[in-house]
């Protein structure tokens, strides 16, 4: 990642996230496991008051927009997807 980069958190604007799996391999290519990472969102998100605006898994990435978490850092809410 490059150095230098800030990010802009509590600031009610709406965020675009990717997220890779390891080395890019592809884990979410089978339909369990796609399924079981949106399981893991949608705990997520409830417990961290998300808004979620869309969301795509593609097998090797997911790509979601979604609002701040209502009491907590994004960061926190993000960790906890992964």
């Amino acid at each position: 990642m490059p150095w230098g980069l800030r990010r802009y958190q509590q600031t009610q604007q709406l965020h675009f996230i990717t997220s890779s799996c390891y080395r890019r391999f592809p884990y979410l290519q089978s339909a369990k496991a796609k399924r079981l990472f949106e399981i893991a969102f949608e705990e997520a998100r409830q417990r961290y008051g998300l808004l979620v605006f869309g969301y795509v898994v593609m097998p090797e990435h997911v790509h979601f927009l979604v609002s701040e978490p209502e009491s907590n850092l994004l960061s926190t809410a993000i960790r906890a997807i992964k």
